[in-house]
Order: C-alpha cells, then sequence, then structure tokens
C-alpha cells in the first residue's frame, strides 16, 4: 500500500514541474484580476497546459517521406480563426512600453480581446516574454538577402541575459534584434534635458569620468547649464530623468569612444499589429510510419508573413518592414519612410522562423474561437492538429530544390500543388494493393 501511495506521488511530480516550468504560458481568461468572472463561470479550470506529445517514430520504421512548403493565406475564410480578433497599439505603449515580463500580458496600450487572441498577438507576446527561439530568414550579415534559408534553423538569435526568461528586457542587443524583425524603429535622437518648460543642454560624456555615477554626480553639483538658465532647474530635471535608460545611454555613448560623445535616447519602436499578417508560411513533413501503418504529417516550423516594401535601390529583393504607426494611423516601413496602403511597390516575404514543437507549448494555452457554440473551446494546438486550416504547396523537395512558381505559372501552379499532394496521398493507397 505504501509503495502504490509513493508511486502515485512520484507520478505527479513531473505534472507539478511542467505546471510550475510554464506558469507563464497561461493564456488569456475571462476573469480579472479582482476576481470579477466576465460570464457565468470560469472558463478555465487547468491553469498551464502542455501539449500532447507526438507518437513516437523508430527510424526503422520511418519508410518514406516528402517534405512539402504550404501558405496559410488571410484571405480564406477557414484561416480566420489563426488571424482575428485583430489587435492596436496605442501612443501608451509607445511612449511607456513594458519594462519587465509582467507588464507585458496586461498593458493598456496594447488594445485585445479580453478572452482570444489572433496568432500573431500569441507570437509577439512570448518573443518579449523570451520563451519562444526566433530563427531569422537570413544570415544577419547578408543585407542583399541574397540566400533566404531559415526555414533550416541556421540562423538563430542567441539569448545573452544570465536569466534567459528575462532576456528581451534585460539585454538591449537581444532585444534590437527582436524589436527589428515584429516591427520597426526609428533613429535615436540627443538627448536634451527639458528644464521650466524648455529644451536644455544637450548632454554628452566626459573622458575624465570611468562610471556613470561619478559623471551623473558631476552634472548635479556643476553649475553647468546654458547660459541664463538656473542651475536648479537644471539640476532637477536631470534628476528627474529615467536614470535607467540615462545609464544606458551613457554606456553606449562611453563605447564608441573616449569623450565628448553625444547621448542618444532610444528610437521609437512601433510594432506589428495582427491584421498586418498576411499569412503563415509553414514546413512539414509527410512520412509513412511502418509500425502503426498510416500515412502521418508533421510540421517542422512556421514563419509569419507580412508586407515589405520592394527596395528597388539595391538588388535586394526585400525592402522596409510596413507597420502602422499608432498616433494617427499612417504606414511607415521600417525605414521610416511614410508609405500610402495599398502600395504600389510591395512584396510579401517571411518575417521570421519559430520552431513548431515550441510554439505548441505556448499555443495549447490559448483558444480559437468555435462558430457553432461558445461553451465549447478549442485551442491553437487542436486547430493545427485537426489541420482544420487550409494551405497551399508552393514548394515541395525535388533535386532542383526551386519553388512551384519557378516552374509552373498562374493556374499551372495551382494544379501542380494539387498534382504533389494527391501524389502523397496515392502513395499510401498504393501501398496495400496485392
Amino acid at each position: 500500500m505504501k509503495f502504490l501511495t509513493l508511486l502515485s506521488l512520484l507520478s505527479l511530480v513531473p505534472v507539478l514541474l511542467a505546471q510550475n516550468s510554464g506558469a507563464d504560458l497561461r493564456g488569456p481568461q475571462n476573469v480579472t484580476s479582482q476576481g470579477v468572472i466576465d460570464g457565468v463561470v470560469l472558463k478555465d479550470e487547468v491553469p498551464v497546459r502542455s501539449a500532447v506529445q507526438y507518437e513516437h517514430v523508430r527510424l526503422a520504421d520511418y519508410v518514406w517521406s516528402k517534405r512539402v512548403f504550404s501558405r496559410i493565406d488571410a484571405r480564406e475564410k477557414a484561416n480566420h480563426a489563426l488571424f482575428f480578433p485583430v489587435d492596436k497599439f496605442l501612443p501608451l505603449f509607445t511612449d511607456n512600453p513594458p519594462k519587465k515580463n509582467a507588464d507585458v500580458a496586461g498593458h493598456r496600450g496594447w488594445v485585445r480581446n479580453t478572452e482570444r487572441y489572433s496568432l500573431w498577438s500569441i507570437i509577439q507576446q512570448h518573443l518579449m516574454l523570451s520563451q519562444l527561439t526566433m530563427y531569422f530568414v537570413a544570415d544577419s550579415s547578408d543585407e542583399l538577402f541574397a540566400m533566404e534559408d531559415g526555414y533550416s534553423f541556421k540562423y538563430r538569435l542567441e539569448k545573452y541575459a544570465n536569466n534567459p526568461k528575462e532576456s528581451y528586457f534585460s539585454d538591449n542587443r537581444y532585444k534590437e534584434q527582436v524589436d527589428l524583425r515584429i516591427g520597426a524603429i526609428s533613429d535615436p535622437e540627443p538627448y536634451q534635458i527639458l528644464y521650466q518648460g524648455q529644451s536644455g543642454a544637450t548632454l554628452e560624456t566626459d573622458p575624465q569620468f570611468t562610471t556613470f555615477a561619478a559623471w551623473l554626480k558631476d552634472k548635479v553639483t556643476k553649475d553647468g547649464p546654458p547660459i541664463g538658465v538656473s542651475p536648479v532647474g537644471f539640476k532637477s530635471a536631470l534628476l528627474d530623468e529615467d536614470q535607467v535608460a540615462l545609464e544606458k545611454a551613457w554606456d553606449l555613448a562611453m563605447k564608441k569612444g573616449a569623450g565628448n560623445n553625444l547621448l542618444y535616447r532610444p528610437g521609437t519602436t512601433y510594432y506589428v499589429t495582427s491584421d498586418l499578417i498576411t499569412a503563415y508560411n509553414i514546413k512539414e513533413d509527410w512520412f509513412f510510419d511502418k509500425e502503426r501503418s498510416m500515412l502521418d504529417k508533421r510540421i517542422i516550423a512556421i514563419a509569419p508573413v507580412a508586407r515589405f516594401t520592394l527596395d528597388t535601390l539595391t538588388k535586394s529583393d526585400r525592402g522596409g518592414l510596413i507597420v502602422r504607426e499608432p498616433f494617427n494611423g499612417a504606414f511607415i516601413a521600417s525605414n521610416l519612410k511614410k508609405v500610402k496602403c495599398p502600395i504600389a511597390q510591395t512584396i510579401e516575404k517571411e518575417m521570421f522562423w519559430l520552431y513548431f514543437p515550441e510554439l505548441r507549448n505556448v499555443m495549447v494555452n490559448y483558444y480559437v474561437y468555435n462558430h457553432q457554440s461558445d461553451a465549447q473551446w478549442m485551442s491553437f494546438d487542436d486547430f493545427f492538429w485537426k489541420r482544420l486550416f487550409s494551405a497551399q504547396i508552393y514548394k515541395a523537395t525535388d533535386q532542383f530544390d526551386r519553388d512551384i512558381e519557378d516552374y509552373r505559372y498562374g493556374v499551372d501552379a495551382l494544379y501542380e500543388a494539387q498534382k504533389i499532394k494527391e501524389t502523397m496521398r496515392t502513395w499510401e493507397t498504393d501501398l496495400w494493393h496485392y
């Protein structure tokens, strides 16, 4: 009896550890922090779910496979559950962005549905929480994007901070690389202290100080504001500044050289909203498992697709990412040039790639809309598992490593995609001919 009790307790340990390790993965709830339930019942009694593991496949049973790349288009009604409801960012989010993990989900400047998020909102949130690994579409040194093969997981964005869960907020290099791919960053501006409602002195480093504390103390104690300005007003304005941001600007200026370097405020980040995601590209393997005697399929990677301005000045096939400025709703590119929408010179490209099994552990705690009943919920993981989306094949493995549009055009490309799918399906039925 004692042995059975001990065995049952040990069986609960992995479950408890999984729940504790993924406490930040919990999706939106219909209950507020004050305990008010928006509805009749609390719709999610299980705090954190883990994705159901795939069936194990032995190499000896892996007798046939075909790798295909498909596109999930936002214009198809069958896929609207992935792209809606849309979100938006208010100036409050741009002026005062989250500074730690706890500020992301409930930020007042990020306006989203209280119970359901779009897939892009989920991806964006958990990139900020450093719970997803981003893979670049091309080598970061390849400015012309001559070879875009991010689906092969070659160009991983590494986390530099000691605490990986806080990398986005604790490591400026990591945050900048993420923001460059999920939004647009304006150019930094020189640090100017505002005093008595006027523009004050432009701050710069001094070669005689090696620490930020010594430099700040000198600025506060030294009568160094512009002529005709009250030193007291300048000192108080300097001390009222965000000291953490000020120190980061000072450290960055010191790295550029010794002394006389201007301090710059970081550029403003404008994030991509979910209505600007036009599709998702997926990489999946179709294979035959001899042990189960069935044709199975698994998604390996997924990439959000957005619109970019076509760069005609260089040989690159990729330009600036299209985002929307929350202040006036104007569309801008990553180079912050104002553009109109729809734009004649645009192209749809992958933003980055994600490892799909890693994304599953996040999606399982978020739910898609059920057209039949609001009482029956389905997670995003279930949506993909049951393949309730509509996807069009645009590439399959062949000896030339080419897209379908490289050798078929227009309607013929659609017929070719359908031919590839039918070939894979008939392989299973042909196996059982006697």
